[in-house]
């Protein structure tokens, strides 16, 4: 009996550094930045712009469909994610994206990415009653794995949160769009959150579970570990994961034990 304690007792010890050392990544991941072109181009032009990569048009054309990445072997401190509204989302070969020679095909499925480089290319504002709307003509230089594609679609990025379940050999992560405020495209304001559920895998992270958006508006500036709007807690006992995200006016709570995420309020 004690020397299957003992056994047990190593291999949660051996998870629990295996974890450690991706949530290190993970904790890097929150601080690190992509190379970003003209990140203050307040040349702003009256209109408004519109996405290339999800042009009705151009997609129904598109055959060709780009694979998604679902495994990572190293997590990168430039990690993030595509979730692809319905019909998919078009990728391009090059920056010029209005180009329909440039496509290089829809990404159907979520996938893990690692974006390199944001090119900030123009601001537009309109008027709607009387309020300045502001759109971006943003670009994204991003890999799957390991090939380059272009985007306007706006990648999640992974917030300061990461998680290991030990006895379920998983990690959870909370994934945003920074939606920005004003000219500032995507300095705060994070909506849309997603949680994403990786299984430990030989040092590296598999894709095991994304959420649906998470139905709740967070409304607050930043997302930050000192401000604790996130709290989380793992149960031994019966092996389950809660997590609850604090937003401005609205709460999110869910379970998650192993297989399935539940809201529970």
């Amino acid at each position: 009996m004690m020397m299957h304690f003992r056994k047990a007792a190593l291999r949660v010890a051996q998870f629990t550094f295996g974890f450690t050392l991706i949530f290190i990544a993970c904790a890097g991941n929150a601080l690190a930045q992509a190379f970003v072109v003209a990140p203050f181009n307040f040349n702003i032009q009256n209109g408004s712009y519109t996405l290339a990569s999800t042009d009705a048009e151009a997609l129904a054309r598109t055959r060709q469909e780009i694979v998604s990445q679902t495994f990572m072997p190293k997590p990168d401190p430039g990690l993030s994610m595509l979730f692809p509204q319905p019909g998919g989302i078009l990728l391009f070969k090059s920056k010029e994206l209005k180009a329909p020679a440039n496509v290089a095909g829809k990404l159907i499925n979520p996938s893990l990415v690692v974006i390199d480089t944001i090119f900030h290319n123009q601001v537009y504002r309109q008027k709607a009653n009387g309020v300045d709307q502001y759109s971006f003509d943003m670009c994204y230089s991003l890999r799957i794995d390991g090939k380059r594609y272009y985007t306007d679609f706006r990648p999640h990025t992974f917030a300061y949160f990461c998680y290991p379940l030990v006895y379920h050999k998983q990690l959870v992560m909370i994934a945003a769009q920074d939606m920005g405020y004003e000219v500032y495209a995507d300095k705060g304001y994070p909506e849309h959150f997603r949680i994403a559920i990786f299984d430990m895998q030989n040092g590296g992270i598999k894709m095991h579970f994304t959420s649906e958006e998470l139905p709740f508006h967070y409304g607050l500036e930043f997302l930050d570990e000192s401000d604790k709007v996130i709290e989380s807690e793992y149960k031994a006992e019966d092996q389950s994961f809660r997590i609850e995200i604090k937003g401005l006016n609205q709460t999110y709570k869910g379970l998650w034990d192993g297989k399935v995420l539940k809201q529970l309020n």
